[in-house]
């Protein structure tokens, strides 16, 4: 209740302001009555003062100091009653209390103090109980629609209709998380420019006021910040109405912070099941646990709905929270570095989903507070938008993060390779353009490159050229395959492949021509040399 709002009411009609430059703004809480001159000492905050001046009535300097006390308080105000013991207030006391924005109020002559009193008492009575039913109730309703388990847009499409006011929620990252219907453009547009202006994200004070321009009007907006567990919290907007008071008491204000900061942390718990299932499909994808490896098509038939399709190529790349490493995520008893977590994870896949259209699939990999990006076709340059990601993390929650590249792959059911060699690449790999928090995958030898080609595809490449030497069933084909791959060695001479086994020449013709006959052609083009040589490779390598 404000003097303002007081006096602007019928049955106050009668009370009037006797210096210019009033501050109406004032809250008044209680009223009390006396005429003791000191009973600054003994009032409670925002009182209106009601008094006949008799202590002052030879003495308006006296009344200077007086009014000086009450305003230190700081006091509501000074109504008091001329013509019975002071006629009229001197200048030197309205120009005082037109500098400290003190208001004084004329009580007619007509009335007594214990009129004034009662009426005054009853009235401020009434309106704090109007309110106190008011943030009960608003309370009961907000907490129905909780339990009833009311989407975030819901509740702040109530509390619009609760306010009568546009209202907003930001999120740690000044992103707009749901808005009441009444909310314009506009709004949000200065939401958000109010988030980064007054560095939201770096404030530890309850709430904030301030005044911006908004259609040619100043119009208040109050922001209240909503803590769940973590370190940053949300911010609630509440849009004023220009000069006119504000209605709602703090006791309603407070409820509203209370329900939300209940839901924002229940979306927390309601957020960890839905981790845990894309998490258990990315184990499947790089056969985390060493299980029968799944063929691409079962990959597929799983992942579809998380957004797994064909691609040219696939590649992982491992995102770590590098202050939250090595520890454990509590899925039961969350704390301000799980729900760090969800809301990175959030704020990271929506943002990679913006740009990239649904080609990378943020995954979470909860053990370890890392995400694993899994990113579907050849994409350049990614390394400019992780550079902002990072800047914007470091920025506004104070979290580095590390990208660590893996290998490029060319069939999903060896997506296995490019997730361990990400791996090695957080742990050795190399930075590129000295940029400590992206690192690459740093080969050690050729064998390598044959880890990112599948079984099958092996098996399929041998057959199609050793024919029958894939495979020996006998000790005398076995033999021709060890001839074979010695003479390839030996570059194709004779004389060289026989020094180098203790061979005659003729028994190694022999055997090359008996290989000849297996491979159905003659072993002499460069290329095809090569393309025997290297299945001899790869069946070495895969056993």
């Amino acid at each position: 209740m404000t003097v303002e709002k007081l006096l602007g009411e019928p049955i106050f009609q009668n009370l009037k302001v006797l210096n210019k430059k009033a501050d109406l703004k004032r809250e008044i809480f209680t009223v009390e009555s006396t005429e003791t001159p000191d009973v600054a000492s003994y009032l409670p905050e925002n009182t209106l003062l009601i008094t006949t001046g008799m202590a002052f009535k030879e003495n308006q300097s006296g009344l200077c100091e007086f009014i000086h006390s009450l305003d230190r308080l700081p006091c509501a105000g000074l109504a008091i009653k001329l013509g019975r013991f002071i006629d009229s207030l001197e200048p030197e006391v309205l120009e005082l209390a037109d500098q400290l924005g003190f208001p004084l109020i004329q009580i007619p002559s007509q009335m007594t103090l214990g009129e004034v009193f009662q009426q005054l008492l009853a009235y401020i009575w009434d309106n704090q109980n109007a309110e106190l039913t008011f943030a009960l109730n608003t309370q009961k309703k907000f907490s129905g629609l909780l339990l009833q388990g009311a989407s975030l847009s819901v509740m702040m499409n109530n509390l619009g209709l609760v306010l009568k006011k546009p209202a907003a929620l930001l999120n740690p990252f000044g992103e707009v998380e749901a808005a009441a219907h009444t909310c314009q453009k506009e709004h949000l547009k200065t939401a958000q420019s109010l988030f980064y202006e007054l560095s939201l994200y770096e404030k530890k004070a309850d709430s904030f006021e301030n005044l911006v321009s908004g259609s040619g009007n100043n119009q208040k907006i109050r922001i209240y910040p909503i803590q769940t567990v973590g370190k940053n919290p949300y911010y609630l907007y509440i849009y004023g109405g220009g000069e006119k008071e504000d209605a709602l008491s703090g006791i309603v204000i407070e409820q509203l912070i209370l329900v939300f900061g209940i839901f924002l942390y229940k979306n927390l718990y309601v957020r960890c099941n839905p981790l845990k299932q894309k998490e258990s499909i990315l184990h499947i994808l790089v056969n985390k646990h060493r299980k029968e490896r799944w063929s691409a098509a079962q990959l597929f038939t799983v992942g579809e709905k998380y957004g797994l399709k064909p691609a040219s190529c696939y590649k992982i790349i491992l995102a770590t929270l590098e202050p939250f490493g090595r520890r454990e995520f509590d899925f039961l008893n969350l704390s301000y570095r799980e729900e760090r977590y969800i809301l990175i994870y959030d704020w990271l896949n929506g943002k990679l989903q913006e740009k990239f259209h649904g080609d990378i699939i943020v995954f979470p990999e909860t053990l370890t507070y890392q995400y694993v990006l899994l990113i579907q076709g050849n994409y350049r340059d990614l390394e400019n938008v992780l550079e902002d990601y990072h800047e914007a993390l470091l920025r506004l929650l104070q979290v580095p993060i590390t990208f660590s590249f893996g290998n490029s792959v060319a069939q999903l059911d060896t997506i296995d390779n490019s997730y361990n060699t990400a791996m090695e690449s957080y742990q050795y790999g190399e930075e590129k353009e000295n940029i400590p928090y992206i690192k690459y995958f740093k080969s050690t030898n050729a064998n390598e490159l044959f880890k990112m080609v599948s079984g099958e595809q092996i098996k399929g490449f041998c057959l199609y050229h050793l024919k029958g030497l894939t495979n020996p069933e006998d000790e005398m084909t076995l033999e021709l395959r060890r001839t074979l791959k010695t003479y390839l060695d030996c570059r194709c001479s004779v004389t060289e492949t026989a020094n180098h086994m203790f061979l005659h020449r003729n028994t190694i013709k022999y055997r090359i021509k008996k290989c000849e006959e297996i491979l159905g052609r003659e072993i002499a083009d460069a290329n095809y040399c090569f393309q025997l040589q290297l299945s001899l490779v790869l069946l070495e390598q895969n056993g």
